[in-house]
């Protein structure tokens, strides 16, 4: 082959791999497979090709795919910084995979080759995060930032470390520079909002969520944003705007309580106890049991006490056991801002999440199983009137016969003068 003929051959290669990194960018995955198999066809096993071919198949979240691919070109190529690439796809797969061990070996390997590359790092980073490796996670992250600080991802992986080690206020600060980087990340714009808002900045929080709330795309992140945005709402006097948004929730998620429960406080707000309890029925009807969302029997005695139905907002009161689930919801659980604050004094412990920690689902759970759960939860008022200095107090968890689980013990934090913690 002439020289000319071998430039022409380097020309068209290049151009090959502009188109097909064109498709890949466009999301044209199954063009972009079949432009591969016909570069490789003319050009051979060219060793960018090879790393293209392994990254549509992650693109694809085709991770054994993934996996194949890159062993497969691991045994052509010998250039180091290819193969590092591959490594890097290769941690990827392993991550999404759930191989965690595998994946960091990878990324490992990956870095030692190739040198420190942003992605690798990143892919590292995230491993680390996954293991509770925090501290090395960061220093990963602050590499990745050295080498290229125009990426939105490490900002956000780092803003969600700092968030959960509960450095907010550095957590904001990533998170902001992850969304300008990133207007389109919308997990980093509803964390944003999230501490913005419990840092009563409630106007910079609704101007967040905005993008969120009226062109989000992913469905399980636009429900929180919506509610915290009625709430947030509901904070400025702006119920008709608060309503509003409530039902968007409801749109988003029309089989799920939390639109109605929210739906139902914008309605007490406005005065209309009617109306809210509708929407309470609503929410009550999305769940298995109604102990599962005690928030409405808060609700439900607000709309007592408006109808002046005094006796019957007690009753509701009464019920309620646990902590209010659609904070959680709304504020996500690290933030949340009602985590450890019972509905009723009398009842701080919830049979209901109680069960599902230890059986994932309460419908799992042994028969007889939750009923003998609440007769040791009924005791705990009287061990804790005895105890009141004891700053922790253990209850042992019933055990049925049948039981796959060890028994287990519930610990409670027992505040000075016997208030439930």
């Amino acid at each position: 082959m002439s020289e000319s003929e071998d430039a022409k051959a380097v020309d068209d290669l290049a151009g090959a791999l502009a188109a097909i990194d064109e498709l890949i960018a466009d999301g044209e995955l199954e063009q972009a497979e079949e432009a591969i198999d016909e570069a490789v066809a003319k050009y051979g096993d060219d060793g960018e090709l090879l790393v293209l071919r392994a990254e549509v198949a992650l693109e694809s979240d085709e991770y054994e795919e993934c996996l194949f691919a890159v062993d497969d070109a691991l045994g052509k190529v010998d250039d180091e910084q290819v193969r590092s690439q591959l490594l890097e796809l290769k941690g990827y797969a392993n991550f999404y995979g759930g191989e965690l061990e595998e994946a960091r070996r990878a990324f490992n390997e990956a870095i030692r080759l190739g040198g420190a590359r942003w992605t690798g790092l990143l892919g590292r980073a995230l491993v680390h995060e996954e293991m509770f490796y925090f501290q090395a996670s960061l220093l990963d992250l602050e590499r990745a930032i050295e080498l290229d600080d125009q990426e939105a991802q490490p900002f956000a992986v780092r803003g969600s470390i700092e968030m959960q080690q509960g450095n907010l206020d550095a957590a904001q600060g990533d998170l902001e520079h992850a969304v300008e980087l990133d207007p389109d990340d919308e997990e980093s714009r509803l964390s944003l909002a999230r501490l913005q808002a419990v840092a009563r900045k409630t106007s910079a929080a609704m101007e967040t969520l905005e993008p969120l709330v009226e062109d989000g795309q992913d469905p399980e992140l636009v429900k929180p944003a919506a509610l915290l945005r009625s709430q947030l709402s509901l904070t400025l006097g702006s119920f008709e705007a608060a309503a509003e948004d409530a039902q968007l929730a409801i749109e988003v998620a029309p089989d799920e309580p939390w639109g109605y429960l929210q739906l139902a406080a914008c309605q007490l707000t406005a005065m209309k106890p009617g109306d809210a309890v509708a929407a309470i029925k609503e929410a009550e009807d999305r769940v298995d049991d109604v102990r599962d969302i005690p928030d409405v029997f808060s609700l439900r005695a607000s709309a007592y006490d408006q109808l002046d139905k005094p006796e019957k907002a007690a009753e509701m009161r009464q019920k309620a056991e646990g902590a209010a689930r659609l904070p959680g919801v709304v504020y996500g659980e690290i933030l949340n801002p009602a985590r450890n604050i019972p509905l009723n004094p009398n009842k701080p412990v919830d049979a209901r999440t109680l069960m599902s920690q230890i059986f994932d689902d309460p419908s799992q759970a042994p028969e007889g199983y939750e009923d003998a759960l609440r007769e040791v939860i009924a005791q705990i008022p009287q061990m804790i009137d005895e105890n009141p200095d004891a700053g922790q107090i253990r209850i042992q968890l019933p055990e049925l016969e049948g039981m796959d689980k060890a028994p287990q013990s519930l610990v409670l934090q027992v505040k000075k003068g016997g208030q439930r913690g």
